[in-house]
């Protein structure tokens, strides 16, 4: 069956259904940030793979985390998200990819999930939204 045009503008049901779950809990650093939550779950929720196995729980503040992405010979959190997933251009992200946007901060950048209407972060706060714009570099999430 062809998927309707309202579908094809929608995030996958898993995908939705994960994000539900996060807006319940509170932000917490490598457990429900914006790599370890956000992104981790919505990858998983897409294609079934746990991409924050071996991260959860390994730091708990941003001065760790970037610990953790130079131990893994990475500058940036881009540059990070490259080695697990393939990269592409920000113009050709669909809804369900990953995408990285500038951020203030000890990173430099965030994670966050392109939907319809934009970008879906996480931040301390919670989730929040920004312009499809605000995307530097892009990921393909499955096939």
């Amino acid at each position: 069956m062809a998927q309707t045009p309202e579908a094809a503008l929608e995030l996958p049901i898993g995908v939705a259904a994960e994000i539900d779950r996060q807006r319940r809990e509170a932000f917490a650093w490598g457990r429900q940030d914006c790599a370890l939550g956000l992104v981790s779950g919505s990858v998983r929720a897409i294609t079934g793979v746990d991409l924050a196995v071996g991260y959860r729980g390994k730091y708990r503040g941003p001065a760790a985390a970037l610990r953790i992405l130079r131990d893994e010979g990475c500058e940036t959190l881009a540059d990070f998200a490259a080695t697990k997933l393939p990269e592409i251009g920000p113009a050709m992200a669909r809804i369900g990819d990953v995408g990285v946007i500038e951020a203030d901060g000890p990173l430099g950048q965030a994670f966050c999930i392109v939907d319809a209407t934009g970008l879906i972060v996480m931040t301390e706060a919670g989730h929040g939204r920004r312009p499809r714009a605000d995307m530097i570099r892009a990921f393909r999430v499955g096939e």
